[in-house]
């Protein structure tokens, strides 16, 4: 499998044509327009590499120490014996899109761009775009030309040299195996700069780090089928993470580990969120703003939303009828538009099979979501079903056709498992496939968003985390709150995150082997407002769900998963994660304790704006499971004093008076 895609333009240049420099510049840079951050380029003794530094006046501080840049193909070296060649003009670079789901509906991005091109030792060029906005770099690799000669892409030197002091918030990447790797270990909690990964698998993407007065997050972005899916090596010698390929081992023999393309190429944008507090790096739409535009002409039938979910309380419910139909009931009385009916449902029995729930369903007005294995031979799990659909093209159109015409609303495909680039295309084929049967795509066992939600909006949300369904793990049950402030700054920073949250019972009651939560109630209703994901998959049971106080469901029924605006008010990993998130004039605001003691936060309500607001403030009760709650008017003028259980949280809800 090979691709050639040359990225269209992402937005509007406003600049002229390159311009080839005299003699190489001591150091060809780009600055943003607000004159805070540079990246500038270095070549020594033929080698490239880079530096980003935050600027305040004359004083410049390092982001990233020298770095090194450069790719090796096997038939050519771009890593060694460079020689630098020109320096575009700098460009001003417009965008205004629209997300259907995302942290805020309509974006405007505005920075700038300088493409640097150099030339090898047999005089190949190879071009080095980079872009400088108001919260970040980020840099892409290009092959001009044209042809159809197949180049294999073997080795990248790309790195990113933190500083001595910077502490690092990562998760190993796993070793292949039955489940992995599928992003699901647990992050290091600011582990000293240079930490060596605890397996020979490196680190995985996104790498969040503190260095001083910054913040910043490494990731990747407009990821196409052109190229792998990167993560970092396991040793960081003096604090240099350097890219790793896919391990050779994934997808079992099925495919290579190098990238296979056909010329004019572009890599992914490697990118560094930039910002001064964690607050200011999930709030970036940086990688989104690098991806490219949405291909679909209509969205108007992309519906996000919250959705019921059997499997979690009751692994053996997708085949039963009869154990569905709560779920669905559950959902249609909580106003959810959708149910998710997970593996084994092809093998339904209990008084009915898919077309009858479909039929059931539509009637409650609940649209069904149903699960697939992406298998394929390039996974190792044979068990779960229905499997080897997706990754056939003329079965998997047919099944598309079929299910739509079910009335199914989308599909969630699992264990895909692997970061090679045959993995990648199978990504892209699978959404413009559900794309034009207008159904939306949930993945599991996934890797991390990479900008696509911007090119395929029907792309709701993806795990990549290690969520909710663990509970059978008492260590992760243990750790769970602290995890969880640690992913609102690096894991859904970039992207939907689906953790599954929100379970108010003992897990453990239903489905025997799970272990129950040590958040509070409070805290679990605060994740589907901390979290960002398109669909939210609610976990608990259909009657958990039901028998909640009237304001907690009342809380739920009104609860939107499309943001127009997000905003961090407070927090930092390990301890505290604080975000108000806006749908249309309602406001919503919820936050959680990473620690295990209480804590008091004061949450200003500036956010808010004019005029006066309905306030129903759902805080932690006087035990774990039980909530406290308030309901009164609010303005923009005062400041809620919340306390916070440990491993508690609060959710409100602000809705101007008179709606």
């Amino acid at each position: 499998m090979h691709h050639s895609v040359l990225s269209p333009i992402l937005a509007v240049l406003l600049c002229g044509f390159a311009v080839a420099a005299a003699a190489q510049p001591a150091a060809p840079a780009l600055t943003n327009a607000e004159g805070t951050l540079r990246f500038a380029l270095q070549l020594r003794d033929g080698a490239a590499a880079y530096t980003v530094e935050r600027l305040a006046g004359a004083t410049a501080t390092p982001v990233l120490e020298l770095s090194p840049l450069g790719l090796t193909r096997t038939d050519a070296d771009f890593a060694t014996g460079l020689t630098f060649v020109s320096a575009s003009e700098v460009c001003a670079v417009e965008d205004e899109y629209t997300l259907v789901a995302g942290k805020r509906r309509h974006v405007r991005s505005r920075g700038v761009e300088r493409t640097f091109t150099l030339r090898n030792a047999t005089g190949m060029t190879l071009a080095i775009t980079v872009r400088a906005y108001h919260d970040g770099v980020a840099f892409r690799y290009g092959m001009p030309g044209a042809g159809s000669q197949l180049l294999r892409l073997s080795g990248e030197a790309t790195g990113f040299n933190l500083p001595d002091d910077a502490r690092v918030w990562a998760q190993p990447y796993s070793k292949v195996g039955v489940w992995a790797p599928g992003y699901e270990a647990d992050y290091v909690d600011g582990a000293p700069a240079g930490t060596a990964a605890p397996a020979e698998q490196g680190w995985a993407l996104p790498l969040l780090f503190h260095s001083g007065a910054t913040w910043a997050l490494i990731t990747e972005s407009a990821l196409e089928p052109t190229y792998f899916a990167s993560h970092l090596q396991p040793q960081v010698p003096g604090g240099l993470y350097r890219v790793r390929l896919p391990e050779a081992e994934e997808t079992y023999g099925v495919a290579p580990q190098e990238a296979a393309f056909t010329q004019p190429w572009v890599s992914p944008w490697r990118v560094v969120v930039v910002g001064s507090t964690p607050g200011a790096i999930s709030d970036s739409t940086l990688i989104t703003d690098l991806a490219r535009p949405s291909e679909l002409a209509d969205t108007s039938w992309i519906k996000p939303g919250v959705a019921s979910w059997s499997w979690w309380s009751d692994m053996s419910s997708p085949a039963d009828y009869a154990k569905l139909v709560p779920f669905v009931d559950a959902a249609a009385k909580l106003r959810w538009p959708y149910s998710l009916i997970d593996l084994g449902w092809h093998q339904m029995q209990g008084g009915g099979d898919i077309r009858r729930l479909a039929e059931y369903a539509a009637k409650k007005n609940v649209g069904l979501l149903v699960w697939y294995n992406s298998a394929g031979r390039h996974n190792q799990v044979p068990d779960a079903g229905p499997r080897d659909v997706m990754n056939d093209p003329l079965l998997r159109d047919a099944e598309f056709a079929r299910i739509a015409a079910l009335g199914i609303k989308g599909i969630k495909v699992d264990f895909m498992q692997s970061d090679k680039q045959f993995v990648i295309a199978l990504y892209h084929d699978i959404l413009r496939d559900a794309a034009r049967h207008r159904l939306v795509v949930n993945f599991h066992g996934a890797t991390i968003p990479r900008g696509w939600n911007r090119t395929y909006p029907h792309l709701l949300t993806m795990e990549a985390v290690r969520g909710g369904e663990q509970y059978w793990d008492k260590t992760f049950a243990e750790q769970a709150h602290t995890l969880h402030t640690i992913y609102a700054f690096t894991r859904n920073a970039v992207g939907p995150m689906d953790y599954t949250p929100t379970v108010f019972t003992d897990p453990g009651v239903s489905n025997p082997g799970l272990q129950p939560h040590l958040t509070t109630n409070a805290h679990e209703l605060a994740l589907l407002v901390v979290f960002q994901s398109g669909i939210q998959h609610v976990i608990d049971s259909a009657a958990s769900l039901v028998r909640q106080p009237a304001f907690v469901q009342d809380y739920l029924t009104a609860l939107p998963t499309a943001w127009d605006d997000t905003r961090c008010l407070a927090g930092a990993p390990g301890e505290l994660a604080v975000f108000a998130r806006r749908s249309g004039s309602n406001w919503y605001v919820a936050g959680i304790n990473g620690r295990v003691s209480p804590q008091t936060i004061r949450v200003p309500l500036a956010f808010l704006g004019a005029g006066t607001f309905a306030l129903s403030l759902i805080t932690d009760g006087a035990k774990p499971d039980a909530f406290a709650h308030v309901a009164r008017g609010a303005s923009a003028g005062e400041t809620l004093e919340i306390v916070l259980s440990g491993r508690g949280g609060f959710a409100a809800r602000l809705v101007p008076t008179g709606q």
